[in-house]
């Protein structure tokens, strides 16, 4: 049989490349989407939380008499009628991990605002959360570590009674004697750079319903997440049941940005609740609820120091990161600091680095994954030092990177934490897009405003990002249980209609649309004639890491690639078969299968599936019907990068700062459907200006949450992204075979950097502008003097 990754078993490209229209967004506009709070089935229950009000407690007892005598409560459940349940289990296995043991409900301690210490299911909603204020908690309280800085003291108290410390992981790299050559650098730029602790804040926040009543005993499990087979393979390992026992299904979902990637204690205790009361239970989170239950995600610093030569090369970095991991590392463990130290680099050539991640537990809530899953922080951290550096050596800004960036030539290249930058050209995409910007234009204007006394500033940020995240044994080498591959299926119906089941998880980014425009490609047939299964472990493919790492258009979509050649190359054979001629004499095109020798020969796909299904004669070796499969893991990680270049003015009487322009480029390999890598990117950066300008989850000294609210919690709005323009070039990664790298997190890498170099060239200096957010009272204390 032919070789499947060879491309001329392609019919030519007419889909991809082509910004195909969603039909899934009239759907959605028109309000018909299908959250799990709009599913509706006969006799359910409902389910609400107890939560505790203390960070850190000695839990002695529940008392639940009052609120069981509430009208239309029918059970309760609290943290000893749990015991029997397993921990959640770890993906990541990294040097020196500590692991918490925790169970979905508190058992002998609460460890952070919002630990659920019993959950009440009722015959209502109002009623569940009725009886839910009257149970009664009896907590001991005890010493608290507030947050990061606590957590480093070596006199801190642990989070965990089994811990001899609060260090959770560590993960470390260290290429040459970095001190020595710092020590030996022209110039070394130090600073401390703080992300601060967020929320994804997804417009629909979670919610779960259990169905029990399946086939053998199976329990329906609705929930919104990105990892229905992670789910499931989760909560069956919680409760103790064979996987064959749950279903898991994801319905619409209103999103969830790397927060809603693995399970979530609330999915075991629904499923076991259904299972144990023989009927539907759903619970859906409060707002207020999410901002302690749900987890946060960066809350993390950098301590860098970068040694530069007299021209403005760099000689060495060495990096501390260090993550508030809140009161349990969780699956994803001390993944975020990790990808922080990995790509500490970025596009840069640098060969001498000394780097170390760490995490710590605190009394707060858990941090987890969020667009960009470290590679923000460690970005803000790295492309703030550049400028810096610039500054101080009298370099312009895009000069000083062009000056360090990996070569075309040099591609792929490995750079010393392990990864490697497979393919690109840093410096042309960086004068494209500094050329689209306007940008000695604009240093001019922004010079000549300053003069006139207003604030106004140009800044650029660098970034590369990790996507199409495998292979298996890469993710094994980094500690993570998991693997790396897709898997895909498809079927063709009699009727020559085609059912394409993918792995990954559908949930707005437009996959579903990417993936059958590959499929229309491969096969010749309209978009129209393909749907796209996905959301449901008992229809859907496996796939090894979940739905994140920007992984859907390359992995997925080379594992579509695969399994549509497989069907190309059967269908071939029937063709070939009903005209009589060897497969070798055919050729496929769009909707048919003709002779090569005789294009007047030829026979329709529909006819062809008709003979596959009726199967009266068929080719030798071949059994009934058009069904094939494919599994794909990369070799190798495919590295997007790009360039995010900026205006900005600050008020000096308030501090604020308007975002007034914003040039995108970026390359992130083919692009299957541009209109969606532009939603992709938009999103992306308009979330991350958020994060830059005024997102933060505030706690106080003791731990207690002072962010309870939308009111308190400083979301963007589509006016402060300002005038947003985008360019690219397609460099395709050599390892996927479409060639396409992720995009869905670039957009919010490069803007932290970006923007805090903006300001920072506006206000002037040589200071640094080192801790997010930048709300105008932490810029007008940077302007008026202040730390």
């Amino acid at each position: 049989m032919n070789d499947l990754t060879d491309s001329r078993l392609l019919a030519p490209a007419t889909c991809v490349g082509s910004s195909a229209r969603r039909p899934v967004i009239e759907r959605f506009a028109k309000g018909r989407g299908q959250y799990v709070a709009d599913l509706r089935r006969p006799r359910t229950l409902h389910a609400a939380f107890a939560r505790s009000a203390v960070a850190h407690g000695r839990l002695r007892a529940v008392d639940t008499a009052r609120a069981a005598a509430v009208e239309g409560v029918v059970h309760i459940l609290t943290g000893e009628d749990i015991r029997h349940m397993r921990p959640q289990p770890q993906i990541y296995d990294l040097p020196e991990q500590q692991i918490s043991g925790m169970l979905p409900l508190a058992t002998d301690s609460v460890l952070y605002v919002g630990h659920a210490v019993a959950v009440v299911v009722a015959t209502s909603r109002k009623a569940a959360a009725r009886a839910c204020a009257l149970l009664e908690a009896d907590i001991e309280p005890l010493p608290v570590v507030a947050g990061m800085d606590e957590a480093l003291r070596a006199d801190a108290p642990t989070v965990h009674a089994h811990w001899p410390h609060n260090r959770v992981a560590t993960s470390r790299w260290n290429s040459a004697d970095v001190p020595a050559i710092l020590a030996e650098s022209f110039l070394v730029i130090e600073g401390v750079f703080n992300s601060p602790r967020v929320h994804a804040l997804p417009l629909e926040t979670r919610g779960v319903l259990a169905e029990p009543g399946g086939e053998a005993g199976c329990v329906t499990l609705y929930t919104p997440t990105q990892s229905p087979h992670q789910v499931r393979g989760h909560v069956a390992h919680i409760l103790g049941w064979p996987e064959h026992r749950l279903r898991v299904v994801a319905p619409d979902i209103g999103g969830a940005f790397g927060m809603k990637v693995w399970m979530f204690p609330e999915e075991p205790v629904i499923a076991y609740l259904a299972d144990l009361l023989e009927r539907p239970v759903r619970w859906i989170e409060t707002r207020r609820e999410a901002f302690v239950a749900s987890t946060h995600a960066r809350a993390e610093r950098v301590e860098l120091a970068m040694g530069f030569s007299h021209d403005g090369r760099v000689t060495g970095l060495k990096a501390r990161v260090v993550l508030d991991k809140g009161a349990d590392p969780g699956t994803v463990s001390n993944g975020t600091a990790l990808v922080s130290g990995a790509c500490m680099t970025g596009a840069y050539a640098i060969g001498a680095i000394d780097v170390e991640a760490t995490g710590f537990a605190s009394h707060r809530t858990p941090t987890g994954a969020f667009r960009g899953f470290g590679q923000p922080e460690a970005n803000f951290a790295l492309e703030r030092a550049m400028d810096i550096a610039a500054r101080h050596l009298g370099v312009d800004p895009a000069e000083i990177r062009r000056r360090n960036f990996v070569p075309p030539e040099a591609m792929p290249h490995a750079i010393p934490t392990g990864l490697v930058l497979d393919s690109g050209d840093y410096a042309a995409l960086m004068d494209l897009t500094l050329e689209r910007f306007g940008y000695a234009q604009a240093c001019q204007r922004a010079a000549q405003a300053r003069a006139e006394g207003r604030r106004v500033g140009v800044g650029m940020a660098f970034y590369t990002e990790v996507t199409n995240f495998a292979p298996s044994w890469l993710t094994t080498l980094l500690g993570i249980r998991t693997s790396g591959f897709d898997l895909a299926s498809i079927r063709m119906e009699p009727s020559g209609h085609v059912a394409l089941f993918i792995s990954q998880t559908l949930m707005g980014q437009g996959l579903e649309v990417a993936m059958a425009q590959i499929c229309a490609d491969e096969l010749g047939l309209p978009i129209e004639d393909i749907l796209v299964v996905a959301n449901d472990t008992q229809t859907a493919a496996f796939t090894g890491y979940a739905s994140g790492a920007s992984r859907g258009a390359g992995v997925c979509g080379s594992c579509v690639t695969l399994a549509c050649r497989r069907l190309a190359a059967r269908l071939k054979t029937w063709g070939a078969h009903l005209l009589k001629l060897d497969p070798e004499a055919v050729a496929m095109e769009p909707g048919r299968i003709r002779a090569i020798a005789d294009p007047s020969a030829s026979v329709t796909v529909a006819d062809i599936a008709q003979a596959a299904y009726l199967y009266v004669t068929h080719p030798e070796g071949l059994e009934p019907g058009l069904l094939d499969q494919a599994g794909y893991d990369p070799p190798g990680l495919s590295i997007p990068y790009g360039l995010a270049v900026c205006e900005v003015e600050v008020d000096p009487a308030t501090g604020t700062v308007a975002l007034q322009r914003l040039v995108f480029g970026h390359d992130c390999g083919t692009q299957i459907n541009p209109r969606i890598v532009e939603g992709q990117v938009l999103g992306g950066a308009l979330q991350s200006v958020g994060t830059t300008l005024s997102e933060e989850i505030a706690y106080d000294a003791e731990a207690q949450p002072l962010t309870w609210s939308l009111h308190d919690y400083g979301l963007p709005f589509a006016g402060d992204l300002g005038g947003f323009d985008a360019t690219h070039t397609e460099t395709p990664s050599p390892f996927s075979l479409n060639g396409a790298k992720g995009v869905g997190e670039s957009g919010t890498i490069p803007i932290p950097a970006a923007i805090a170099n903006a300001v920072h060239d506006a206000l002037g200096g040589t200071r640094g502008l080192c801790e997010l957010p930048l709300t105008p009272e932490r810029v007008f204390r940077y302007l008026h003097g202040g730390a």
